[in-house]
């Protein structure tokens, strides 16, 4: 069996636990929540004094987290 078979094709988009358990191998879990955090403040433009009260990601937020962390192990774009 090739490895592109066994992979799976990542998600459209995700919620920020979906998240986490995707990377759950890769990164801690507050490194995974400081990452999209930030990823998410600056494509909506939220203050930076304030929390991000975001549970979903949205598609251009989670490619942009893909870019910078790397593809979650065992998926394929």
């Amino acid at each position: 069996m090739n490895d592109q078979e066994t992979l799976q094709k990542l998600p459209y988009c995700v919620t920020k636990s979906q998240l986490m358990y995707l990377y759950r191998n890769d990164l801690t879990d507050s490194d995974i929540r400081k990452g999209i955090n930030t990823i998410i403040a600056d494509n909506r433009k939220l203050p930076n004094d304030k929390p991000v009260c975001v549970k979903r990601v949205r598609h251009t937020e989670f490619i942009e987290f893909v870019e910078i962390y790397g593809l979650p192990e065992g998926y394929k774009l």
